[in-house]
């Protein structure tokens, strides 16, 4: 299927104020200027036809690749007043333009736009009416699970962006900038939600995204040796024209309508003002400081209710204060001193502070006679640390590394973290020719766990054996090494590895080993006036090993450990594994030099990942039909992507060139998650939900001839 150009090109009214903009610059430049000046100028045209095959969206996910024609073109003009101007993928929906000028010493200023798509998932189905607002409904309950008779819609999002700015350098050593932006993104895009509360069927559905995000910044500082100020002011405000989705929910048995409501991302402001400072010491030393401060406000209306499967539908919620209102304040402060006093001795030393005190609402909800208030999360962190550098005899640098960070949490379970990390790097460039470098990291980190004060036989008692593996106390040893080889002019070549090994300790669910190898290899050989060979190989293997040590429930002593494990209380283990792997290589062949050449480019892309689960019953068999082995994901986010690249560059002139290719793309995945989807699985039980079509057969095909006109003036 070929993709078109309809509904690309939508900044025009953006592009229209920003062409106007960029005569009345250029004017104002070469009326203002001394006749001496320098004109460039290079604009290019290419025309395309694109053959896509399969999931046009995931093949366009970050771009704009389809038939039509669209170019480049940019403009530079320096004399005493100096202009540069871009234009990229004009009339596409990844379009760029940017111009930049000023007076050279005395002022300077940018104007910029640009779009960024983002493409999901086209061809979305939903029984819901209304998709791309904020009101979704549907007229038959329950809803019909035929999905030819769903709407269809398209998951996507764009991101528009629009800047301006001007510093001022006249009144050196002092100077001033000042910018502006806008950023505004449209569409739509999947959320998932759960039909009752808690629990119940899933309900996917298209939240409308309608965000527009204002930014100011202004700086104003001191520039002359040795000295270094500045102090920026940024300001920042978010809007959201959606704060809610309402939604019919199919879960409940209420014939009626029963409306349900999704609470979306808030309005928010935020603000933020910094210093910044440095200057030069005897000893060649030199000392800077950042200071910064700033605090993030917003105001949500809260939700009086929570939909269940109960007659009506909504069960009602008492709040102490229906209008949560949040604030945040964050400080940090970063001082660093560096100092070479001797040639054979350089140092560092720094220290840290961060701080996100949460100021927002404490609020109460109370519904069927439970009562939740919800936590406050803030910390601080600590880190300091150092480094000394030390140049030894036969070529050989060292250096020694400390650092220390200390995170305090609002967190009852883990308040406290520490970490200790100590390195070592020994390069050895003995040769003009090479240069070797090997290292070694190690992290050290110490975990004060809070378990809660309860009785065995109380359910809460099991958080006492939990350990989160992103606070738990773990040990992690990075090894790693490479070499830089240039022997002659023609050639060069570049090696690395690294391994790194975690082990999380006081696991009891959750993840507890990681292991990692990476590998990779750089070449590149020119041949002279024959051409150019490029080629590239790059290797990661991942293993995680997670796994539950369940306490089984006994019904005298609680949570016990010498209880037997039960079908209903299991140990399980799961050995993940993630290889990946990425070649390529390519050739530049001067057909005849200067005039014709010819460039062929090949990358592979291969990722294979699977899980090895086992379950623990102790003597109770697993149930009918499983076994150890076919309970095992072979196909864990498993993919390839090919690319065939041929391209002929022919410069007719100095100033004139064409160039034709051809374009090759094929992408298979594959995922136990996704493999075998179905817009309905069931509509009650665990299994049960309602789905878009989101992220839903990710592979494509694509053949892309193009054809590129350029010409310099």
């Amino acid at each position: 299927m070929s993709s078109s150009l309809e509904g690309r090109g939508q900044g025009g009214g953006c592009l229209n104020y920003f062409k106007i903009a960029f005569i009345l610059i250029v004017n104002i430049i070469l009326c203002s200027s001394a006749w001496a000046f320098e004109i460039e100028a290079d604009v290019n045209v290419k025309g395309m036809l694109a053959d896509i095959e399969g999931n046009e969206a995931k093949f366009n996910e970050y771009r704009d690749v389809g038939d039509g024609l669209y170019g480049n073109f940019h403009l530079l003009y320096d004399s005493d007043y100096f202009f540069n101007f871009n234009a990229a993928d004009i009339a596409y929906d990844t379009q760029r333009y940017r111009g930049d000028g000023g007076k050279w010493g005395s002022f300077k200023f940018y104007l910029d736009y640009y779009e960024i798509p983002h493409n999901i998932t086209f061809g979305g189905r939903s029984f819901y009416s209304g998709t791309g607002t904020d009101n979704l409904t549907y007229t038959v309950h329950p809803p019909r699970t035929d999905i030819r008779t769903w709407s269809t819609f398209d998951y996507s999002t764009e991101r528009k962006s629009y800047g301006a700015g001007i510093g001022l350098d006249m009144l050196k050593p002092l100077f001033f900038d000042v910018s502006i932006s806008r950023e505004e993104k449209d569409g739509i895009y999947p959320m998932g939600v759960a039909g009752t509360s808690p629990g119940g069927i899933a309900i996917e559905l298209p939240e409308p995204v309608n965000f527009t995000t204002d930014t100011l910044k202004m700086e104003a500082g001191y520039v002359k040796n040795p000295l270094f100020l500045s102090l920026t002011f940024f300001l920042s405000d978010f809007d959201n024209d959606n704060n809610n989705l309402n939604f019919r929910n199919p879960a409940t048995a209420d014939t009626a309508s029963t409306t349900d409501v999704l609470t979306l991302s808030p309005d928010n402001n935020y603000y933020k003002l910094s210093f910044r400072g440095g200057v030069k010491l005897p000893l060649n030393s030199k000392f800077n400081l950042n200071l910064a401060a700033s605090r993030t406000t917003s105001e949500v209306k809260l939700l009086d209710f929570f939909v269940d499967d109960v007659p009506g539908g909504r069960v009602p919620i008492t709040l102490s204060d229906k209008t949560f209102d949040g604030k945040i304040d964050t400080r940090n402060y970063a001082f660093v001193l560096t100092s070479n006093p001797v040639p054979f001795l350089n140092g560092k030393v720094y220290y840290k502070y961060y701080k996100r005190h949460n100021k927002s609402d404490e609020i109460t909800t109370i519904a069927e006679d439970e009562s939740l208030t919800n936590s406050l999360f803030g910390y601080k962190k600590d880190d300091y640390g150092g480094e000394l550098g030390f140049r030894l005899p036969a070529s050989l640098y060292l250096i020694t590394g400390y650092n220390h960070v200390r995170k305090e949490r609002n967190r009852e379970d883990v308040p406290l973290n520490k970490d200790d990390i100590y390195s070592v790097d020994l390069k050895w460039s003995g040769l003009d020719f090479m240069n070797l470098k090997i290292g070694y990291e190690k992290l050290h980190r110490t975990a004060e766990f809070h378990a809660p004060d309860v009785p065995p036989d109380d359910p809460e008692f099991i958080n006492t054996f939990v350990r989160r593996f992103d606070v738990a106390t773990k040990d992690r040893d990075t090894y790693g090494a490479s070499v830089d080889i240039s022997p002659t002019e023609n050639l060069n070549f570049s090696a690395g590895y690294k391994n790194k090994d975690t082990d999380y300790k006081d696991v009891v669910l959750g993840l507890r080993e990681v292991r990692g190898d990476e590998f990779n290899i750089d070449a590149d050989y020119s041949f002279g006036k024959l051409g150019k060979i490029t080629a590239y190989y790059d290797y990661e293997k991942m293993r995680y090993y997670q796994f539950q040590r369940q306490l089984p429930f006994n019904a005298t002593s609680g949570f016990d450990p010498s209880t037997p494990p039960t079908p209903t209380a299991f140990n399980w283990d799961a050995k993940q594994k993630d290889k990946s792997y990425d070649y390529g290589f390519g050739a530049d062949i001067y057909v005849l030099p200067g005039t014709l050449t010819l460039k062929l480019q090949h990358d592979y892309v291969r990722s294979n990942g699977d899980v090895d689960l086992t379950y623990h019953l102790g003597d109770n068999p697993l149930p009918t039909g499983r076994t150890q082995d076919n309970s095992d994901l072979s196909n864990w986010d498993d993919y390839r992507l090919r690319t065939y690249m041929i391209k002929a560059i022919y410069d007719m002139t100095k100033k004139l060139s064409l160039s034709a290719g051809y374009v090759y793309e094929k992408f298979t995945y594959s995922d136990a998650q996704l493999d075998g989807y179905q817009f309905v699985p069931a509509t009650t039980g665990t299994n049960g939900a309602f789905l878009t079509g989101a992220y839903k057969d990710q592979s494509y095909k694509a053949n892309i001839v193009f054809i590129t006109v350029a010409y310099k003036f």
